[in-house]
C-alpha cells in the first residue's frame, strides 16, 4: 500500500518551497510515497484586516490518514494555526517535522541561515579588505533574519570591527520594492553609502543593484553587495550578485529520510547554508554563456506571467458573462478542458456539495465557513488532457480515484474562498507550477473573487425581479397592473413571436360594476374585484400573465406552448360562479369573457390585438345587458 506525507505550507516564499518540494519528489523517487501539499496564503483586506481564511485547506486533513506530517512552521508564521496543527498532529500519533521553527513535541529541521550569511561577509572582509558594512532587513519578526543579522554582528566582533547603529538599515518589508525606494532616498539625501552592504534577502539585493545602476554606482568598485537565498535573478544581473545558497532541496530531501527511519520530537537538526561568490563582491564568478541561458530564463517566466495574465482575464469573464448556473458550469469546465497550461494535465476543481444553491443565496454576505463538509462535487475533472465526468467524492479522500497512480505522485491543494467562506478547492498532479510567482495565489484569489461577484450579480436579478414584481403587482386585485403591460406582457407577446408561438389573449369585464359600486358601496366593489381576478388567475395556466387592465377589466395574455384549445371563457365564469354561490352576495355577480388569438406570424402590435379581444368582449357585454333586460321585463309583467 502507498504511503502519504502531508505537507502544510504557506505560499508566499515561493523560491523555498518549490526548492524544498522539489528535493522532497527526488527522495520519494521509486519508494512508493505520494506527498500531499496543502498551500495556503494569507493576506490583508482592503479594509486592512488580516485574512487567515487560506489556513482552512488545513482542514482538510485527517493526519491518521497519512504515514508522516510536514509543517513548514516558519512560512505559515500564524501562532493559533500552528497549535491547532500542533495539537491535531499529536492527537494524531503519526510521525512529524516542522521545519526552521520549532514546535513542541515535533521534530525540527532548520536551514543555518547563521552559517553562509558569516561565511559570506567573512570572505568581503578577509579576501576583500572591507570593514565598512551595513545592514538591511524588513521589520518583520522571522528567525531566519534573525539569524542572518546575528551573523552580521558576530563577524564584525570577530574581526575587531566597531558596531555602529546607524548603519542598520530598516525597512517595511524584506521585498525589492521597499529596497529600491529605499535606497533611492538614501542616495538623493546625499548620506555617504557603506562600503558593502549585507542584505536579509536577494530581493532587497537586487533593489538595491537597480538603485546603483540608475545613478552610476559602480558595483563592487564603489560598492560591494550580499544577499541571501540563491535566486534566479541574482544569477543574470550585471553585475552577478554574491549571495547564500540556502540548500532547501537537500532540507526537503531529509525531512523523508527522517520520517522514514524514524524521527525525535526533542531533536533540532540544522542543513548548513552555503556562500556563493559573484561579481557584486569582486570575485569573476559568472560567465557570458551562464549569464546568457539565465537570461532567457528570465524572458521565458516574463513569456509566462503574460500567458498567465489573460487566463486570469478568461476566468473573470466567464462568471461575469454566465447568465445561470448551469451555463456557469458548462462555460467553466469547457475553459479549462482546453486551456490548462498553468493548472497542469491532471487537475479537479471541487466545490462543496451545496455550492449551487449558495450560489444563488440572496444574503448580502455570506457567513463565516470553514469546513468543507462531508462530500465535493467535481465542477471540472481533466485527466491526462482529457475531460472527465463531474463526480462527487467522499471530502476525506482528497482526490478522485483515477488520479492515483503506481508512481510516486505530488498533489498541490490549494483552497477557493471568498472573504470568509470556504467554496471549495483546488488539487494538481505533479504541477508545481502554481508555486511560481504567486500564480497559486492569484489565480484561487481569482476564482474566489468571481465566484462571490456572480452570486452577488444573481442576487440583485433577484431583487430587481421582486421590485419588478412589485412594482407591477395590483395590489388590490393580485394581479399584474398596467405597468405589468408594458414591462411583462410586451416582452411575453414578441418572444411568443419570435419562437413561433400563437399568442392567446382573454379579456374579462365585470358585469354592472356601476351598479354594484352605487347600490352597495365601494367595499362591495373592491370585493367583486377581487372575486373576479382570483377566478380568472385560478381557471387559467399559472404561467400566463393576468393583468388588470381597468377598474373592472382583466387582461390574460398566455402563449399556444401549453393550451389546447380550452373553453376558458366559460370555465373563468364557472368558476366565478362557483366562488359567488358560497359568498352570499346581495347582488349576482358575473362577467363577460371574450377570447382572441394572434399567430406568430401576425404584425399586429399587442395594442391592437388588445382592441380586437376587447371588441370581442363588448360583443360579450351587449349580449349580458340584452338577456338581462329581457328577464327584467318578462319579471315586471
Amino acid at each position: 500500500m502507498k504511503r502519504r506525507v502531508a505537507v502544510l505550507a504557506c505560499g508566499w516564499s515561493t523560491y523555498f518551497l518549490k526548492d524544498f518540494i522539489l528535493g522532497m519528489q527526488r527522495a520519494v523517487k521509486d519508494k512508493n510515497i505520494d506527498i500531499y501539499v496543502f498551500n495556503m496564503y494569507n493576506y490583508d483586506e482592503y479594509s486592512g484586516f488580516p485574512n487567515w481564511t487560506g489556513a482552512s485547506i488545513f482542514n482538510l486533513i485527517h493526519y491518521e490518514d497519512f504515514d508522516g506530517i510536514v509543517v513548514l512552521a516558519d512560512l505559515i508564521g500564524n501562532v493559533r494555526v500552528l497549535e491547532r496543527e500542533r495539537l491535531r498532529i499529536l492527537k494524531s500519533g503519526k510521525p512529524a517535522v516542522c521545519i526552521n521553527k520549532k514546535m513542541e513535541g515535533i521534530c525540527c529541521l532548520r536551514i543555518d541561515n547563521y552559517s553562509g550569511m558569516y561565511d559570506a561577509i567573512q570572505h568581503i572582509i578577509t579576501m576583500h579588505n572591507v570593514r565598512d558594512i551595513a545592514f538591511i532587513a524588513g521589520k518583520e519578526t522571522s528567525i531566519d533574519i534573525s539569524e542572518r543579522y546575528r551573523a552580521y554582528t558576530q563577524v564584525l566582533k570577530d574581526n575587531n570591527i566597531e558596531f555602529d547603529q546607524n548603519k542598520i538599515f530598516s525597512i517595511q518589508f524584506t521585498d525589492y520594492h521597499c529596497s529600491y525606494r529605499f535606497f533611492s532616498e538614501y542616495v538623493k539625501s546625499g548620506r555617504k553609502l557603506p562600503e558593502a552592504v549585507a542584505c536579509a534577502n536577494d530581493l532587497i539585493a537586487l533593489g538595491l543593484l537597480k538603485v546603483c545602476v540608475e545613478n552610476k554606482i559602480n558595483v563592487p568598485e564603489q560598492l560591494k553587495i550580499i544577499g541571501f537565498d540563491d535566486i534566479t535573478e541574482t544569477q543574470c544581473t550585471q553585475p552577478s550578485i554574491t549571495t547564500v545558497h540556502n540548500n532547501a532541496e537537500l532540507l526537503g530531501a531529509e525531512v523523508i529520510n527522517r520520517l522514514e527511519f524514524g524521527v525525535n520530537p526533542s531533536q533540532l537538526l540544522k542543513m548548513r547554508s552555503t556562500p556563493v561568490l559573484r561579481q557584486s563582491c569582486g570575485c569573476a564568478y559568472m560567465n557570458t554563456k551562464q549569464q546568457s541561458r539565465f537570461t532567457l530564463s528570465i524572458l521565458d517566466d516574463a513569456n509566462k506571467k503574460e500567458e498567465f495574465d489573460t487566463q486570469i482575464e478568461v476566468i473573470g469573464e466567464i462568471f461575469a458573462e454566465s447568465a445561470d448556473v448551469f451555463t456557469l458550469l458548462t462555460n467553466v469546465e469547457n475553459f479549462f478542458t482546453k486551456s490548462h497550461n498553468f493548472e497542469g494535465s491532471d487537475f479537479c476543481i471541487f466545490m462543496k456539495s451545496d455550492w449551487t444553491s449558495v450560489l444563488i443565496n440572496s444574503m448580502e454576505n455570506l457567513p463565516q465557513n470553514l469546513n468543507y463538509g462531508t462530500q465535493v462535487q467535481a465542477i471540472c475533472s481533466v485527466q491526462d488532457n482529457k475531460k472527465y465526468l463531474r463526480e462527487m467524492i467522499n471530502t476525506r479522500e482528497l482526490i478522485p480515484a483515477k488520479m492515483k497512480t503506481d508512481e510516486s505522485s505530488t498533489f498541490l491543494f490549494l483552497p477557493v474562498f471568498h472573504h470568509s467562506y470556504v467554496h471549495g478547492y483546488f488539487v494538481t498532479k505533479n504541477n508545481l507550477s502554481m508555486i511560481d510567482n504567486r500564480y497559486g495565489y492569484i489565480w484561487s484569489r481569482t476564482l474566489g473573487t468571481s465566484i462571490e461577484q456572480f452570486r452577488k450579480k444573481n442576487m440583485y436579478r433577484q431583487m430587481s425581479q421582486q421590485y419588478l414584481k412589485l412594482s407591477t403587482k395590483d395590489a388590490l386585485s393580485g394581479a399584474l397592473n398596467r405597468q405589468g403591460l408594458e414591462k411583462l406582457a410586451k416582452p411575453y407577446y414578441a418572444q411568443n413571436k419570435k419562437n413561433g408561438l400563437t399568442t392567446v389573449l382573454f379579456f374579462v369585464d365585470i358585469n354592472k360594476m356601476k351598479h354594484i359600486n352605487d347600490q352597495f358601496g365601494h367595499l362591495h366593489g373592491d370585493l367583486a374585484v377581487k372575486t373576479v381576478a382570483a377566478a380568472a388567475m385560478e381557471t387559467v395556466p399559472k404561467n400566463w400573465l393576468t393583468i388588470r387592465y381597468g377598474g373592472d377589466e382583466f387582461l390574460i395574455v398566455g402563449n399556444s406552448k401549453n393550451y389546447n384549445g380550452e373553453d376558458y371563457c366559460s370555465m373563468i365564469k364557472k368558476r366565478l360562479e362557483s366562488k359567488t354561490a358560497v359568498m352570499h352576495l346581495p347582488y349576482n355577480l358575473s362577467a363577460s369573457v371574450g377570447t382572441y388569438s394572434v399567430p406568430a406570424h401576425s404584425e399586429l402590435t399587442l395594442e391592437q390585438a388588445v382592441e380586437n379581444v376587447d371588441n370581442i368582449m363588448y360583443e360579450q357585454k351587449q349580449a349580458f345587458h340584452k338577456e338581462d333586460d329581457q328577464n327584467k321585463e318578462e319579471a315586471h309583467e
